[in-house]
């Protein structure tokens, strides 16, 4: 697997994500729908800066020059058993802890991969920002499982 293809995995990631998050706003209300709203956005800036990356890396030398077979190995096959299944998914759970628990594990999944990616990206700085920020929402999906907000619900509560 070469840079490119990395880096358009991480845009495709990132993209379902925005995706995933709108249509969450969408269908939310109050407080729930503007948390949405605003992950879809940091989503969106996400896809952004890694197509940044790919076009400064396009410039430079050849994304093959930093290819490590082992972690590009690893990241593809990662990306196929765990990440394509749930951003190829498009069905959007119907209850709220649902819709939360995927949400969890986009991130988690994403997180994983990211970490791969900057293994052999020849400045990871960029990719540990989008990490942290990632491990952020990581953050507040969890609180936001677990918060007083969604105690009112009931296991089956819709969206």
């Amino acid at each position: 697997m070469t840079g490119r293809e990395l880096f358009n995995i991480a845009i495709k990631v990132e993209s379902a994500g925005y995706t995933y998050y709108s249509k969450l706003s969408e269908k939310a209300t109050g407080q729930l729908k503007e948390f949405f709203k605003e992950l879809a956005e940091q989503e969106r800036e996400h896809a952004k800066r890694f197509e940044e990356l790919l076009k400064k890396y396009q410039e430079g030398p050849s994304l093959a020059t930093w290819q490590n077979e082992e972690v590009s190995g690893y990241a593809e096959t990662y990306a196929k058993a765990f990440i394509f299944p749930e951003i190829e998914n498009e069905t959007v759970p119907e209850t709220i802890f649902g819709a939360l628990r995927k949400a969890i594990e986009v991130e988690k999944d994403s997180i994983i991969y990211y970490n791969e990616i900057k293994q052999i990206v020849p400045d990871p700085k960029p990719v540990e920002e989008i990490i942290n920020e990632e491990k952020e929402h990581l953050r507040k999906l969890s609180e936001k499982l677990q918060s007083e907000d969604l105690s009112t619900y009931s296991e089956g509560s819709m969206i």
